[in-house]
Formats: C-alpha cells, structure tokens, sequence
C-alpha cells in the first residue's frame, strides 16, 4: 500500500504556496486595511450560506459519482465510497483536477475495480461538470457582453469529445494517430477498455442526468458570490454572481494550472471590477469565494484522504488484503 499521503505531499504543497502568495497579492491589489475592514464587517447572516453552498455541491457531485459507479456495475462498501469521492476533493489543486484520478487509485486498493473503468467515470465527471458550467455561464451572459467566443469554444469542444467515445469508427481513427506517436502504443488496449466503458456512461440518458445535477450543484457555488457580496453591503445579481463563478473555473480549469490558481481569482477579480464593485469589495469577495469554493474543500478532502488511508492500513479493506486473506484460507 502506497503513502498516498506522502506521494502527492509535494504537488499539494507547492499548490498551497501559490495559493498563499496569490492571496497575498489580492490583499495587495485591494489595500490590505481594506480588504481586512470589508471582510471583519460582514453581516453574520449571510455566513452561513457562504459556507454551506460549496458543500451542497459536493453532496449533489456525490450522487453523480453513485450513478456512474451503478452504469458501471461497481458495489463499492458505503463507507469506504463516501471517504475515497471525499478524498479526490483534496486533488483539485492539482493542474486540470488530474489528481482526482487519485480514487481510480483508491477503488483498485479497496476492491481491485479496474482503472480503465474508474478513470472513465472521472473522466465523465469533469467533462458533464463542464457541460454544466457552460450552461451557467451562459445564463451569465445574460448580464455580460463578453465571454461568448470562449464559451462557444469549450462547448465545441466538449461535445467533440463526447461524440469521440460515442463512436468506434472516430475513437479509433483518434486511437490511430496516437498510434503514431511510439510511447503511446501501449496504451491501446487500455484506451479501448477507456472508451467501451465511456460509452455506457455518455447515453442520452446518463449525459442529461449527469449534466442536470451539474447544473444544480455549480449553481450553488455560483450563489457564494451573490451572497458574500450582499454580506459585504454591495449588491449584485444572481445571473452575473453565477457567470463570474462558472467562467472563471472554467477559464481555471483549460489554464492546467493546479487548482486554476492566479487565473480564476484574476478572473472573478476582473469580472467583479467590470460589475461595478470597488477594488476593495472585489478583493475581499474573491478571497472569501475561494476559500469556500476551493480552500474548504480542499481541507475537507485532506481530512478525507486521511481516514480512507488508515482504514485501507487496517488491512480490513484493499484488494492485497482480500487476495492475501484467500491464500490464508486455502491453507
């Protein structure tokens, strides 16, 4: 069994680091007395739901992820499922949410589940997450002149890739041009597994109740502006609270920077300023979204991560233990 820990302890915290330094630059940005005042005279009431919206997004990611394990026939121990989908919160701050792959990792240890058929479902989370997070933006656009080419480009885009692992003929002419490149031959076989199992998870069916629940639980992140600014005594609405939050991840997200990290907060910060907010409000909102956009989740999967950890050291789960109990058992 693998220090999971110990394995990512590097990419985590240099991601750490950098975002410190690019809170501290928000505060520079903003006048740091400023930002300060603006943040220690928020109303109380609004703190809960500043706190509270980002983890109603990660119950309705989990119901995804419970969906997608069914589509694909994997029974995974109630427990052990909640803390391994808890866990993968903890690698959003690496480039893109690769690291989410991290439960892919954590399903084979627990119960052997093949990562041709785990990482097709994480795969299939982040581009419905996708899918989602254009249709809010979009919304957005409502309230703002600009974004459209980028939108209409990621949505392109992530159509092109859904309609890819639709299709054999397509996937395999794509299988074949990477053929052409000699290291990746030998991830043929895999990459059939990959798409044979992305198939029964893109139906029209599962693409429209995975994208639906998407749209659900990014609009809740979407509000954390909407009401850290109402908190703060400025006003803003709910169409561009939700665009300035889903643009700007999704701007975060094709940077493949850890976490989106300088990217997202220089875009809610820009798009804050273009919506009238003074430089002070902008700063202040965008360091309290991203600490309950991002920072708390990141803490919630570490706790995660640790818990799932020990109990797979307990020996009681992981798929070595099973395979070495069998062997105990025929002598």
């Amino acid at each position: 069994m693998v220090d999971v820990l110990g394995k990512y302890k590097k990419p985590l915290f240099s991601g750490t680091i950098i975002g410190l330094a690019v809170a501290v630059a928000l505060l520079v940005a903003g006048d740091i007395q400023g930002v300060f005042r603006t943040v220690l005279d928020i109303k109380l009431r609004y703190l809960a739901p500043i706190l509270f919206l980002a983890p109603l997004n990660y119950f309705f990611r989990y119901i995804k992820w419970n969906y997608y394990l069914k589509l694909t026939g994997l029974q995974v121990e109630p427990k052990m499922n909640r803390l391994i989908f808890i866990s993968g919160l903890a690698m959003t701050i690496t480039p893109g949410k690769i690291g989410e792959l991290l439960k892919c990792y954590l399903l084979k240890e627990h119960m052997g589940a093949p990562v041709s058929t785990t990482s097709s479902i994480v795969m299939a989370e982040r581009l419905t997450d996708g899918l989602a997070m254009v249709i809010l933006a979009s919304f957005g656009c409502l309230s703002y002149a600009y974004g459209g080419y980028v939108l209409v480009a990621v949505t392109v885009i992530l159509v092109s890739i859904v309609i890819l692992f639709q299709y054999d003929g397509l996937f395999n002419l794509f299988c074949s041009l990477l053929g052409m490149i000699g290291f990746l031959r030998r991830f043929s076989t895999f990459l059939f597994r990959f798409q044979q199992n992305a198939k029964r998870l893109f139906t029209l069916k599962g693409l429209f109740f995975a994208v639906v629940i998407g749209v659900v639980s990014w609009g809740f992140e979407g509000l954390v502006i909407f009401f850290t600014v109402r908190g703060f005594g400025g006003d803003i609405s709910v169409l561009s609270s939700v665009f300035v939050v889903s643009f700007s991840s999704l701007v975060g997200a094709l940077s493949v920077i850890p976490g989106g990290l300088v990217v997202a907060e220089g875009s809610i910060m820009a798009l804050l300023l273009l919506a009238g907010l003074g430089r002070e409000m902008a700063a202040a909102t965008t360091l309290v979204t991203r600490f309950s956009t991002l920072w708390l989740g990141v803490l919630i999967g570490f706790i995660g991560l640790y818990l799932v950890q020990r109990e797979l050291f307990k020996g009681g789960f992981g798929a070595a233990a099973v395979c070495k109990n069998k062997r105990e058992n025929r002598r």
